[in-house]
């Protein structure tokens, strides 16, 4: 069984949803099952984090990438904890995240992959493949980066590089949510 699970992709692709059908899917086979997501908002960096989104202050690409690598490494705590607890842990988001939208940002990728070299690399990487146009009709209020298709375009293209140099699994989250959902679900027989 897979045990460190991730979901990847573009705002609005989709991936809190799987998350969270997945969750409910696994539990209800016994698993023990932690759900979490990337960043933490209620945690302290977190929050600046939130703030910098809702654009309440503003902040150097290359200061959002060192926030999202420390609140990842916050949270990395949290999910060895719960992994030596023999829990299976489902992440909306990880370090990926970061290569992308800070990569969209003009930040060096090479420089986010030496700060994020020290992630646990998850078991499988389920990228939910939504095109740009598609996402930006499906949220009403959209933050910073949701609000500008041309920087979801640059974002999806570097999900597009990740995804082959990651080996992600692709789903192409175009479709229903039961038809994803599905799919998913043949990664774990």
């Amino acid at each position: 069984m897979k045990r460190f699970i991730v979901f990847e992709g573009i705002d609005a692709s989709g991936k809190e949803t799987q998350a969270k059908l997945l969750s409910s899917f696994l539990s209800n086979k016994g698993f023990e099952v932690m759900l979490t997501h990337e960043p933490i908002y209620d945690e302290p960096i977190g929050k600046v984090i939130k703030s910098n989104l809702e654009k309440k202050i503003s902040l150097a690409s290359q200061t959002v990438a060192m926030l999202y690598a420390a609140d990842r490494h916050e949270h990395y705590q949290k999910i060895k904890k719960a992994l030596a607890e023999g829990k299976i842990v489902i992440s909306d988001r990880y370090k990926y995240s970061n290569m992308a939208y800070q990569g969209a940002n003009g930040v060096d990728p090479k420089w986010i992959q030496e700060i994020e070299k020290y992630s646990l690399d998850p078991d499988i990487i389920f990228y939910i493949r939504v095109r740009p146009e598609s996402a930006m009709k499906r949220r009403k209020e959209k933050d910073l980066y949701e609000e500008n298709i041309d920087f979801q375009k640059k974002v999806f293209d570097i999900y597009e590089s990740l995804s082959k140099k990651y080996k992600f699994i692709t789903i192409d989250g175009e479709r229903s949510i039961d038809e994803i959902h599905k799919e998913i679900l043949e990664y774990f027989d």
